[in-house]
């Protein structure tokens, strides 16, 4: 194999570890936008309902009524719950971190796929392909600073590896296996994640 080739073959490899790794990050940053999405709307909901729910018991049945006074007292402690998560939304950006990670999710979705379409059929001139992946690489090294900035848990990291491994039906560099579930396993590359997070 001439030097040219080994130069090919070394680029498709990093365009295929590149589309691998951002299959990845477009996971986590999916399940990141739907856990804060389910959060968010959980608190706009309940910022309707309770207030709603006390207003119609006193129109149907009366100001003076008893259930009027149990409807109240039930929504006073929903109402200080509801309070103390929309202090915690504020403080941790909850629709800042939903807004970057929809954005996040679809640009590394997109960026994997333009890595997986250039690893399968690369320019014959390996100045093109050089340029090509420079291109993308210079795109992927500044959205991977970007999410440095949103706390990336390792545990995150491990299960966003998992899904890619298994999509990409390859071994696993710890346990060598090939994925077949999102089942958490032991595995200190594609396991030890918490389950409900899948």
């Amino acid at each position: 194999m001439t030097d040219l080739e080994q130069k090919h073959n070394g680029l498709r490899q990093d365009c295929w570890n590149e589309s691998l790794q951002s299959f990845g990050k477009a996971y986590i940053f999916d399940k990141r936008a739907q856990r804060y999405s389910f959060y968010i709307n959980l608190l706009k909901v309940f910022g309707i309902v309770v207030p709603v729910s006390v207003g119609a018991t006193a129109i149907g049945y009366g100001f003076e009524s008893v259930l009027l006074k149990y409807s109240i007292a039930l929504a006073v402690p929903l109402t200080i719950a509801q309070l103390i998560f929309s202090v915690f939304a504020i403080v941790y950006k909850w629709d800042d971190e939903l807004g970057y990670s929809y954005e996040a999710s679809q640009e590394l979705s997109t960026l994997s796929d333009k890595f997986k379409r250039l690893a399968k059929t690369p320019p014959d001139d390996i100045k093109v392909f050089e340029h090509e992946f420079e291109i993308l690489n210079t795109i992927i090294k500044t959205r991977n600073q970007q999410s440095s900035k949103h706390n990336l848990r390792e545990w995150e990291l491990r299960m966003g590896m998992r899904y890619s491994l298994r999509e990409y039906q390859r071994k696993c560099a710890g346990c060598g296996e090939i994925p077949k579930s999102m089942e958490p396993t032991k595995c200190d590359v594609c396991g030890n994640f918490n389950k409900s997070k899948v």
